[in-house]
């Protein structure tokens, strides 16, 4: 059986080869690639096939919200190593859904399932040293800066971890 994630908000779903357009539209967006840098010229073709490659993952979700079943982006852990119970977070918003603590609900959500359910204790989130809104987002969720990792494949990246032990978020609504 899948695992489906509920918030007050929002449904976290994995992805499935009917959320082609949504997935298409979201990875060809220049605002969402912009800390990225991915090619955003890609193909329907190509994002099917970056579907079914992540359907593999079964912690690769979509993010919609209840009210509206609106499309608002994707979240996932992934580079997951049960033997050092450790994975990586990753996540993209469309623009539009961005300010509206959408993702910080959704990351909520996905760290509680981590921590509780999966038995993962450490967590690491890589996001471009420019971006912001992911570097404050990381931080509510009680994130700190890892000072002296580095992302070998992309030194503009820094890293974030949280350790289950650490984390010092609370949900009520899950």
């Amino acid at each position: 059986m899948e695992t489906t994630i509920s918030t007050e908000k929002l449904l976290l779903k994995p992805v499935e080869l009917s959320d082609l357009q949504n997935l298409h539209n979201l990875r060809t967006n220049p605002q969402v690639a912009k800390y990225i840098g991915r090619d955003i010229n890609k193909s329907p073709e190509e994002t099917r096939q970056f579907i079914e490659m992540v359907r593999k993952n079964k912690f690769y979700f979509t993010i919609k919200t209840i009210d509206q079943n609106e499309f608002v982006g994707t979240i996932t852990l992934w580079n997951i190593d049960r033997s050092k119970k450790y994975a990586e977070l990753g996540y993209e918003l469309l623009p539009q859904f961005q300010g509206k603590g959408l993702m910080s609900e959704a990351v909520e959500a996905l760290l509680k399932y981590a921590f509780d359910e999966m038995g993962i204790e450490a967590i690491e989130a890589y996001t471009h040293r420019e971006n912001v809104a992911s570097k404050k987002l990381l931080e509510r969720r009680g994130f700190k800066l890892v000072a002296d990792k580095i992302d070998a494949d992309n030194l503009d990246n820094i890293i974030y971890g949280i350790n289950k032990n650490e984390q010092e978020i609370s949900i009520d609504h899950y």
